[in-house]
This record gives C-alpha cells, structure tokens and sequence, in this order.
C-alpha cells in the first residue's frame, strides 16, 4: 500500500504463465493497470511507482497517468530521504548511474558504476573510473569522495560507531580486505595478528559503540588423499565434505588500531547485547557428540555476558528459552526454573522476580517498561517499580500484535528484540484457537476499534498505510478463494479484488465437516473431512486420507486446484474427481511409538468416517510423504482398512536410518528420531520400541496395493529407504509399484514431475477404489 493509503499494489500468480503485478485506486477497485513480468515494484511518494520488468525499468506517475520506460536497467529504487529517484543502467550505457528529483528531471549523474548503497539518509556510490575505483557518498547536493582503491571495492557499511564512519571491504588478489573509514575520511586497515587478507569478512551488530564485530574466515584447501579418516571425536561432520576454515570472531577497535579476540573453546561465539557494551554467549557442552545432538528438544543451557574490555564472562541464566531485550540492550528479560527475570546491564545486577506466567510474551514500549501479552489480556509493567496494570481483556482465546517493530539480526543467537509504540495504535489479531477463528482490532489508549469481525476465514498480508487510516489483507476459506479485502472509511469493509476465474468455479459447492476422536492418551483430535462439489446424501463416495501430523489448523486455506503439488497430493483435484477427502491429526503422544500412535488416531478417525453413511468404507486410500509416509508404510503392514496406499520419500526401516548419515544435514539422524518427530528416545533403552514400529519387519503383512514414489537425488530421506520397502513387498509377492523420480530431492521441483506425480496419484486410487482399469502403466504389473 502506498503511504498515503490510495494505492494498492498486488501479485497475480498463475499456473503456467509469468505472475501479474497489478495496481488499483483505493477508491476505485478495478486495477488501474496490469503489467506481466514486473518485479521489485515500490511506491513513491504519494502517487508514483517504479518497478523491474525484464531488461528495463518502469515509472508511473499513477494519478497524472504518465508512463516512463528506462531501458537497459539492473536496478532501481527510490531514496525518500533525498527524495530522489534512481536508476541503474547495465553496460550498454556505461554503468551510469541517473538520479531524478520530483519533477523527474535529472538532478545527478554518475559513469561506471557498480553498486549503488541507500545509507543513514545518504545514496553510497561504487565506482571504477580507469584504473581507480571509487567510493562516493552523495547527499543530495554534491558527491564526496570518501575512499579510493587500486583493487575492486567489494561493499561497504556503516561502521555502527558513535563516531560515525564506514567499513569498506576491497577485493585484492589474495583475498578481502577491510578498511575503516572514519568521519575525517581518515584510514585505518584492517590487521589480525599482522594478516591483512582473508577469505570472508562478514560485519555483525556490534554492542560496544567503539568496537566493529567480525567475523573473519580463512579457507584452508582439502587435501585430496586417498583416505578420508573419520575420528571418534569428530564433532561437526560436514568438516567432510567442504573445505575447511578457520573462523576468528573479533572485536575491532579502529580508533585504537587495537584487536580483541572473542573465540573461547569454552564457549560459543558472541552475540551483542543492544548497545550495553555487553555480548551474550552460552557454555561450550564438552560431553556433547555430535552438533545436532539437542537439536531437536529443548535444552537448558548456561549462558553468560562477556565484558570485552576486562574479558570477564559473568553469569546470568540457566535456560532453554530466548532472551528478549530493549533496542539498547539496558534490560535483559529472561526465564529461569520457569520464572520470569530482568537483569539490568547499567547497573550490572539481576532485578527481583518480575511474577508473570511462563507462557507471557513481552515486547518493550519504553527504555523501563513492558507490555506483556499473558493468553487474552495485556498488562504494563514497570521494570524499576515491578507495579504492572492490566490494559486490557479481550474476547479471544490468545492475542497476537501485528505492528510490533523486531531486530531479527540476532534471533540464532538466542536473542529477541520487539518493541510497540504505546502511544500509537497498537494492531491486535485475536484468535478463537477452540473455533479456529481471528478477528482484527486497533487499541488506542483504551479504545478498541473494530477491523475485521470475528471471522473463520484465514486471514493473511494484512497491511496499512503509514497514518493506519487504511487496512487491507487477504481473506479465504477451504471453499472461498483469496480476496483482498479492505477498509477505506471506518467500520466499512469492502471486497477489494477476487480473481475473476477463481470466483466462477466450483469452490463454493465444497463443503466441510468435521470429525472428533480421542487419542492414545485421551486428548481430544480433530479430522477435517471435505464433499466433493456434486456431493449428495444419496450417494456414496470413495475416499482418500492424506495424514502428517496436526492438520486442523488447515482447516480454512483455499483449496487451490494445481499441478504445483510437491509431494503430488491435491485435495482440490481429488474433490473435483469425486472423492472425499480427509486430513486426520496425527500427534506421537505416548510410550508405545510413533507408528502406533498413528495407527490408533487413523483408526479413530475411521471409526467416525463410518457413521458418515456417504462414505464407501471399502474404498478408502492413505497417502503419505515423507514423516507422513513412514505413517502410511507402518500402517499399510497393520490395517485392513485401506483399499490402496500411497507413500512417498518414505522410511522404511527406522533402525537402520536412525544411525544412518544424513547428506542434507551432514549429520548423524539418530536426533531425530531419539527427541525429534519420532520421540523413540535412545535406541539402547528400549530396543523393543524400535522394532515394533519398524514397517520393513512387517511387510509381509500388507494386505492392499502400495504405490511408492522417491526422488533419486533426495538427501534428506535416501531413496534407499524406498527401494528396500519396494524388494520386501516384491519378495513377498505384494501388489507394489515404486516411481523414481530421476534427479529429483525430497520433494518434487520440476512441474513436469509434479504434474505426472499428481495424475499418477489420481490413477492409481481411480483403478483400486474405483475400479478404472485402463490405466497401462498400473495393468502392465
């Protein structure tokens, strides 16, 4: 939405033709122009956009309808704090480099240019004049020149001193170099332990104002020898298969030309604390095997701040949790023994317990106050006083605040930073989680103005201008297609743009239902169960089950009919051919194993599927991919209920893959099935867990026709496991037919294979639960 709030800018996708960027008045619904192929599009100013398309560049002035093209352009964008316009042309026309005032006249020009940089309110220039490259800053007036190189000038960015500055990295002969570039246009280069030149140089947020924070990297070339030794103590494995480096994490003092190195083996590497002057890292786990050992439960460990100027690390948590700091990093907030604590970086010391729930969610509205969202009600607490007021409570089951401002630059460091303007209106999406409903509400000081109503239909992109005048998001349901949806005057909500084809089909007629059961251990799961579009009560329908793990959250995404289907299944295509269609939840709840487990929530769920008298209980079909594929191979060597079996990218044999090597992750997989989706616990505690529920030690036992699908290129799950399910069901004269997609991953990417995986699908269930013979490619078994 442009920021005035009178222009909407959308993406059509399609099947099989390039995407559409359209455009609309507010005022006026119908799109003002469409234009196919366009990318990188950006509002300017009030009524003006500029955007990619192709090898050129586009202007539109959209209220005076003036249309520019700009041909031979790489790139273009617009500086608001210049107010200028720029455009990026390739080198048929020299690299030049145009910048455009209001008027869209041209203010400035630049030859030879390579990068263009928006930073701090300035427009940064990489060029190459002759043999000298150039780095240029212009401030909407006139360029200064602030550095200049033999070598190619790589990138460069703000220093993130107080004293302001650049960092500069040049591409030498050997390697990259770094320079410091301070406010006087002073230089200072680089230098760890006297070397100059390294392999990667990547600039991190730093905490202490007068300190640059790097991350170094030298390469160190493999040796191609016959053997590759693999040792007992070898913590990270893909050590194996790339070349290795080395990684120095320092602390750079420009000013001081002085060097901290920040890499302990007793710790892990630092991350900055806001602008405290303190980093945060974490205890080195001696005893741990393998890097993704704990990767899969949550873990607590101990964490400490590191003092970079008396190279202290003091203690501050035991967690498995995120930290959530301010953007200046004064408070620390943070969970211990399931309490909630705040340490005070200023005055170096731990506040008393703040006496809010576990599950509370804080986000900083001030530098000493906090708005927790604690289920459906916010509270305001003072950090110095602890004294917290409720604000308010409102009818939902759990709130989420959709304009809070976050730094996800540190988030793998294990630290949040979220802030909300209290004094602006705060954006609230209040969902129903019992009733799967949401609704959109602004609170401004007490007041709650309602957006959208309480609704089922799925609601996502929601935006608004920069006053928050404006709002608009996209809307749909299983049997309602997207729409954008907006509010132009208050309390009115309009159908802003449907798709003129999605709108005309058969979507609407597709109705839904759904089924309650008990799992393993009592708790309540749900099965959305879908009618084909012809449904009626006086007939009968087949059935197809597509199972994963928890689905109900599904429950109101469009039903996209499309060849797009990386593991083939299409809900839509089936419902189209007749067919029901149910998404059971599945959880791997309790002792006995995850194969189990599946069994008796599919077999739940069955059992209500019966008291559906429409459903042809004798011609119902399973389909699984990957985890959901080993469900479906487990299931089809214990159940006589299922007419015929589609598995996908599928484990077989969970004994051999839980200490086989995984290629995508370069790892050991026993993680994963000790503490992650298969929740087996260690193989040596309960031998007997493993085997009952490893399908390859029944496959004698399957009883319907198996359809098995892999990609020969999958690294995550090795076709292997496919193959072998295949020789057993072979061996044992079982009707199976196994597909290997050549040179195709986990999940299918190219549209060919896509699309004959999904039309195999189709087949394989229209020839076992509807009797359609003449299908060569199943007969010919």
């Amino acid at each position: 939405m442009s920021d005035n709030g009178n222009w909407l800018a959308w993406q059509s996708a399609y099947e099989r033709r390039p995407a559409e960027m359209r455009v609309a008045s507010v005022n006026k619904s119908r799109p003002i122009f469409t234009e196919a192929g366009a990318r990188q599009w950006q509002f300017v100013r009030d009524n003006e956009i500029i955007y990619l398309l192709g090898q050129d560049a586009k202007y539109r002035d959209l209220a005076k309808q003036k249309e520019l093209t700009f041909f031979g352009v790489k790139s273009a964008g617009y500086c608001k704090d210049l107010d200028l316009i720029y455009f990026h042309y390739n080198d048929t026309s020299s690299d030049r480099l145009d910048l455009y005032d209001k008027n869209m006249n041209i203010a400035r020009s630049f030859s030879n240019v390579r990068r263009v940089v928006e930073m701090n309110g300035n427009i940064i220039i990489i060029r190459k004049d002759e043999a000298e490259n150039e780095l240029i800053k212009y401030d909407g007036k006139k360029g200064l020149t602030i550095f200049t190189s033999s070598s190619e000038i790589y990138s460069v960015s703000s220093a993130g001193l107080k004293s302001g500055g650049w960092t500069v990295r040049v591409k030498s002969e050997n390697g990259l170099r770094m320079f410091f570039i301070g406010a006087d246009l002073s230089s200072t280069e680089l230098s760890i332990g006297g070397k100059t030149q390294f392999d990667a140089i990547q600039q991190n947020p730093s905490s202490d104002a007068d300190a640059v924070f790097l991350t170094v990297e030298t390469k160190l070339a493999r040796k191609n020898e016959m053997v590759d030794i693999w040792y007992a103590q070898d913590f990270d494995l893909e050590d194996h298969f790339r070349d290795q480096k080395l990684t120095s994490r320092v602390l750079w003092y420009p000013l001081e030309k002085r060097i901290v190195e920040t890499d302990d083996r007793d710790y892990s590497s630092i991350a900055a604390i806001g602008r405290s002057g303190l980093f945060l890292r974490s205890a080195v786990d001696h005893e741990q095997v393998d890097k993704n050992d704990k990767t899969a439960v949550e873990t607590v460990k101990r964490y400490f701040m590191y003092d970079p100027k008396t190279e202290d690390n003091t203690f501050l948590a035991d967690t498995s949790r995120s930290f959530v700091i301010d953007s200046l990093g004064q408070f620390i907030l943070y969970i211990d023994r399931d309490k909630w604590f705040c340490y005070s970086t200023s005055e170096r010391k731990k506040l008393p317990e703040l006496a809010v729930q576990k599950n509370a969610i804080p986000h900083f509205i001030s530098s000493e106050e906090v708005l927790w969202i604690i289920g459906n009600e916010f509270w305001i607490q003072n950090l110095r006083t602890l004294k917290k007021r409720l604000v308010a409570s409102l009818v939902c089951d759990t709130l989420e605040i959709l304009n809070v401002k976050r730094d996800k630059s540190l988030v793998e460091s294990n630290l949040i930073s979220q802030t909300v303007h209290i004094n602006d209106e705060i954006i609230l999406k209040l969902i129903g989680e019992k009733q799967n409903t949401s609704s959109i509400v602004v609170w401004n000081s007490g007041k709650v103005k309602v957006i959208v109503d309480q609704v089922k239909d799925r609601i996502s992109e929601f935006i608004f201008n920069a006053s928050s005048a404006r709002y608009s998001w996209i809307s749909e349901n299983y049997n309602k297609a997207p729409e954008i949806k907006m509010v132009v005057t208050p309390g009115h909500v309009k159908s802003f743009y449907t798709a003129a084809a999605a709108a005309k089909n058969s979507s609407g007629k597709i109705t839904m239902k759904q089924l309650k059961y008990k799992g393993m251990e009592g708790e309540d799961l749900n099965a959305i169960l879908y009618f084909p579009p012809d449904y009626s009560d006086q007939k009968t329908y087949p059935v197809a089950v597509s199972i994963y793990e928890i689905q109900k959250n599904s429950s109101n995404r469009y039903l996209k009919p499309t060849y797009r289907n990386s593991r083939g299944f299409n809900e839509r295509l089936f419902l189209e051919m007749g067919y029901m269609v149910m998404l059971p939840d599945i959880n791997n709840v309790g002792s006995q194993g995850p194969g189990i487990a599946a069994l008796h929530n599919v077999n739940a769920a069955l059992d209500e599927l019966t008291k559906v008298k429409q459903a042809d209980m004798k011609k119902v079909g399973l389909i699984g991919q990957s985890y959901g594929g080993y469900e479906t191979n487990f299931i089809a060597t214990q159940s006589d209920r299922f007419a015929a079996y589609i598995s996908g990218a599928s484990i077989a044999d969970i004994v051999n893959t839980s200490f086989a090597f995984n290629y995508n992750f370069f790892s050991a997989d026993y993680y994963r099935y000790e503490d992650g989706q298969f929740k087996l616990g260690k193989f040596t505690d309960d031998k007997e867990k493993y085997y009952q529920n490893n399908p390859l030690y029944y496959a004698e036992q399957v009883k319907s026709p198996v359809l098995l699908w892999t990609g020969t290129n999958d690294k995550n799950v090795s076709p292997e496991q496919t193959l072998s399910f295949y020789n057993a069901l072979r061996k044992y004269r079982k009707d199976v037919v196994a597909l290997f997609y050549k040179n195709e991953q986990h999940s299918l990417m190219g549209y060919e294979q896509r699309k004959d995986l999904t039309i195999r699908m189709l087949e394989w269930f229209d020839y076992f639960l509807c009797g359609k013979r003449d299908v060569s490619w199943i007969g010919n078994q």
